[in-house]
């Protein structure tokens, strides 16, 4: 969860962690505070390296050094990086925090003698549903030893909450304060080495869905929850036809291909009947083990399982080939959900190699309007899973990693089986006048177990709003309508921010589709600008001021004006709440740290020997004069 990577020979000691996760109808909100002293008679460095959530965003960060707490603002990149490099060529102490490739947080210190630093990190996600429940994972593993050490996480719904547990970590107290409400607590003297999931269930919505109301300064934001059960739709799921494509090529030979055939075996043989179903795999050239979509019974499954495990791993890559094979097998007539699983380990070599080229002849040639899930197996290039993902977004799917480890085929199987169940598609929501900026969180299918949110604004002088829902189910095209009486209430105050993180997140998505493009990034840039989220496109700045400068009285503190890093308020202050946070290893931490480059000259080194203890030069006898904070985010 959290390492420190040494710089001199001795290191601050943690005093206290503390990790508080308040989860607002899925949406969640996390605090990670933690104390640093320096016990030692001497000035210490320290580097300090921690993952967040793949879908977070950090929405704050704080130092508090001798009392006075500093809060970094959120400015555009360029903004950001130009103040940067500007407060550390004239030796002013300042902090930069931005994107990069990876979900890592980090950042580094410098302690004098006795000195104590409290540091506060905040982000934002939003928890999925999947087959009725929501997951929470923290990682409490860590290379630092920490003597104080707790866990709160709240948790809130506007339906029944059913079910709150700690699944192989009995040391966590679950208390249920409400029918709706429940917590979970942990403290230990110690961090523990196993990691602490928590799992809480809620009951499902009216048929209709629920719709909750926040207003402020003459602003409503509302959002409709619709998640609908077979039970609730008084008919069971959808058949689907599903072909699953999958790569045999020369880098997948060996535990690859033997995690593939696990994996999707278990599949094939789960398969429902009523279901149609085929398997492609491709290397350089196309192997199917029917010409056609053939019926899951079981005949065909024990016939399609021996061709799976018959196949070995060879030739290229021919992405392209295959998937236009697959897509030309779908009857759009057949009333079944159409979905292609889409499995590859690499580029493609053989064929048409181009990404965009492949991307245009796949939308091209999707008149199905099929659902392509991709699963990146072991893929770490970041263009080449952008690729995949742009490729299943535009065909009303998504991608998702995978590592080839021991678990893989187990992962890959959870995975499908939240889109195995399709209950509802071509999904369709309309509400009456007045709502505006309205963006949805699903697709236009939803599987059993998940739910589609939708969030918008309104006039605070709305009364009513009708909600209008229409869908094809089993039994055939159904609208789904209700009207809700506008009722605001505190307890919604999330509403704002999981609205703008949502169509942050949509922008971001057509921003991997279309490419960037001047209104896009503006619109981004400009919500996050508005709700401090750090983005692509905006960074966290902050400066610290000198607390002595030539010219001031004795013990008369010369503080300049800060625009983005001034000391905090008491009710600009973060909250404390949390999410998930993920553990890696030293090494990985160190390969990913980047520390700005060195200010060469004799300005420089004075102010090395002169800046501020706990966030001045992190490497005083190079002369650097500025710290950057950097957050490696995983590219979606």
């Amino acid at each position: 969860m959290l390492a420190s990577i040494q710089i001199g020979a001795a290191s601050p000691v943690a005093e206290y962690l503390k990790l508080s996760t308040d989860v607002n109808n899925g949406y969640a909100i996390t605090t990670v505070e933690e104390k640093l002293s320096n016990p030692a008679e001497t000035a210490v460095e320290d580097k300090f390296s921690f993952l967040i959530p793949e879908e977070a965003f950090i929405s704050g960060f704080t130092l508090i050094i001798d009392g006075k707490e500093y809060r970094a603002g959120v400015l555009p990149k360029k903004e950001a990086s130009e103040r940067f490099e500007s407060a550390a060529s004239e030796g002013r102490t300042a902090g930069l925090l931005e994107t990069k490739d990876e979900n890592l947080f980090a950042y580094a210190l410098s302690f004098e003698p006795g000195q104590s630093i409290i540091v506060k990190l905040t982000y934002e996600q939003a928890l999925k549903k999947t087959l009725g429940e929501y997951e929470l994972v923290q990682f409490l593993e860590s290379s630092r030893s920490v003597a104080n050490f707790s866990v709160t996480i709240n948790v809130n719904s506007a339906n029944q909450l059913i079910r709150l547990e700690t699944p192989a970590f009995p040391e966590a107290e679950v208390e249920y304060l409400s029918s709706n409400r429940g917590q979970v607590h942990y403290k230990a003297d110690s961090l523990p080495i196993s990691e602490l999931r928590v799992v809480f269930e809620t009951a499902n919505p009216p048929l209709n869905g629920n719709m909750l109301f926040y207003e402020n300064e003459g602003q409503g934001y509302m959002m409709h929850i619709f998640s609908p059960s077979e039970e609730d739709l008084g008919t069971s799921a959808m058949s689907k036809e599903i072909i699953f494509v999958l790569d045999k090529s020369g880098s997948m030979q060996g535990y690859k291909l033997e995690q593939v055939k696990d994996a999707f075996g278990n599949i094939i043989e789960d398969l429902p009947p009523g279901d149609y179903f085929n398997i492609i795999f491709f290397d350089s050239s196309i192997q199917s083990y029917s010409g056609t979509l053939m019926e899951a019974n079981e005949e065909q499954k024990t016939g399609a399982l021996d061709f799976v495990n018959n196949l070995e791993a060879n030739g290229g890559t021919n992405i392209n080939e295959a998937l236009l094979t697959a897509l030309g097998m779908f009857n759009p007539e057949s009333g079944r959900v159409p979905i292609i699983v889409f499995l590859t380990d690499g580029e493609p070599t053989e064929g048409v190699v181009s990404p965009y080229a492949i991307r245009q002849n796949i939308k091209d040639a999707n008149t199905a309007h099929v659902s392509i899930f991709s699963i990146a197996f072991g893929i770490e290039d970041e263009n080449n899973y952008s690729f995949l993902r742009a490729m299943s977004l535009e065909n009303n799917g998504t991608a998702e990693r995978f590592a080839p480890d021991d678990n893989a085929s187990e992962e890959i199987g959870s995975f499908y089986k939240t889109i195995s169940t399709p209950l509802i598609t071509d999904m369709d929501f309309s509400y009456s006048n007045g709502l505006s900026e309205l963006v949805n969180t699903g697709e236009k299918n939803l599987f059993e177990g998940s739910d589609a949110i939708v969030l918008g604004k309104y006039s605070s002088e709305t009364g009513k709003i009708q909600a209008d829902v229409s869908a094809s189910t089993r039994t055939g095209a159904r609208i789904f309508s209700k009207e809700f009486t506008v009722s605001p209430k505190g307890e919604n105050a999330f509403i704002p921010r999981l609205w703008a993180y949502t169509t942050i997140e949509s922008l971001l998505d057509r921003i991997e589709v279309e490419g960037e493009n001047e209104p896009l990034v503006s619109a981004v840039t400009d919500l996050a600008l508005e709700y401090k989220f750090v983005t692509p496109y905006t960074s966290l700045f902050v400066e610290v001021p000198e607390f002595s400068s030539p010219g001031a009285e004795d013990g008369e503190e010369t503080v300049p004006e800060m625009p983005a890093g001034e000391p905090a308020t008491k009710n600009e202050r973060a909250a404390p709440l949390s999410s998930q946070i993920q553990p890696s290893s030293d090494s990985r931490y160190e390969s990913n740290m980047e520390i700005e480059e060195p200010v060469e000259g004799e300005v420089a080194e004075k102010v090395a020997e002169e800046s501020t203890p706990g966030f001045g030069a992190l490497f005083t006898f190079s002369g650097l004069t500025g710290i950057a904070y950097l957050l490696h985010r995983r590219q979606r």
